[in-house]
């Protein structure tokens, strides 16, 4: 890569300034009402590009439960392909990390970027934003083996019954790995001009919206009881990723009814906080690789596990989301359907 990535390095993530208050807002819009009859089956699933045998069960139990229950598409919450992301769209790992664990699924996958997925010199680091264009690029591809992977841009929205005039369901895909971790040395990448720019375009998709129900989902949680914690102390440090968690809290929180993410291998569901409004939170992450929470009271829970793989299937009709957390056994690949609840629209 031409630009010194070790200027990033050097460099400390700038701390996010306060938005500034808004005068002569206009009134909110009415809510959209859910037309009857429609529903909306998904799964979440993320951190599972593995290729290894835990991302094999969990595809297998996938299986069984969308024949069982129905399933519409996924979301891809980061994490695509481990250890550190795609070389080019031509990498074998596309096949051997997403088209043949996901074979037998005959739907799409609307994915995210994981900071894996943007590696430059150690797995993980999240250092090269530029790598993961590529995995935008795959999106792209003529004669890919399929056509489930679904990234067409870093972030983006659709909607949900697909290509419904009056949808249910607008989910809109972040990307946070370039305001969660170090600042990039690409200039493209940087922090400020990137949230702003971020932020511009969720606020006119939300403002375009005609879908009463609306989901984001990004790699990084606001909050997690997880190792990586919540954002702002990612990791233990105080300020790690305060400028991702600015974003969110001035755009994104309570004008979403629900935040899905991955990064943390354990799965959670957990319950709105006064800084975040009306939203409630679900992590997802461990379609591949699993966990163990590092402090389970460090944000009020629905329902959490650890070490076991896993996804929630979702299921939105009317007023009401329908969740469901189906742990996998990571060595008998044994499965059930966890926990289950179901949360009227606020």
């Amino acid at each position: 890569m031409s630009k010194n990535k070790l200027f990033s390095l050097m460099a400390a993530s700038i701390i996010s300034s306060q938005a500034l208050a808004m005068s002569n807002t206009p009134e909110p819009a009415p809510e959209p009402t859910p037309a009857p009859g429609k529903i909306v089956r998904f799964i979440a699933i993320g951190d599972m590009g593995t290729g290894e045998d835990g991302q094999y069960k969990v595809a297998e139990v996938m299986e069984k439960v969308c024949a069982e229950r129905g399933c519409d598409f996924a979301i891809g919450l980061g994490d695509n392909i481990y250890e550190s992301g795609a070389d080019s769209t031509d990498d074998i790992q596309f096949e051997t990390k997403f088209e043949d664990p996901y074979a037998n699924l005959d739907f799409p996958f609307y994915m995210a970027l994981g900071n894996h997925d943007n590696t430059w010199l150690i797995g993980g680091d999240g250092l090269d934003n530029d790598k993961g264009d590529i995995q935008v690029a795959y999106h792209y591809k003529e004669n890919r083996r399929s056509d489930k992977w679904q990234m067409p841009a870093r972030y983006y929205n659709f909607t949900a019954p697909a290509n419904d005039i009056n949808p249910l369901v607008e989910f809109y895909a972040l990307d946070s790995n370039p305001l969660a971790g170090v600042a990039d040395a690409d200039y493209e990448y940087w922090q400020f001009p990137y949230r702003e720019k971020q932020a511009n375009w969720f606020n006119l998709a939300l403002q375009n919206s005609t879908a009463p129900w609306k989901i984001a989902y990004a790699h990084h949680a606001y909050i997690s009881n997880g190792r990586h914690n919540n954002a702002g102390i990612y990791d233990g440090f105080p300020g790690a990723g305060i400028i991702y968690r600015n974003f969110l809290k001035d755009n994104v929180c309570n004008q979403v009814d629900v935040m899905i993410a991955g990064h943390d291998h354990e799965l959670q569901w957990l319950k709105p906080t006064d800084s975040c409004g009306k939203t409630f939170h679900i992590v997802s992450g461990a379609g591949g690789k699993t966990r163990d929470l590092s402090n389970r009271n460090r944000n009020e829970a629905y329902w959490q596990e650890d070490g076991v793989l896993g996804f929630f299937y979702i299921e939105i009709e009317g007023d009401e989301f329908r969740g469901t957390a189906y742990t996998v056994d990571k060595v008998s690949g044994e499965y059930q359907a966890a926990f289950s609840q179901t949360i009227n629209r606020r």
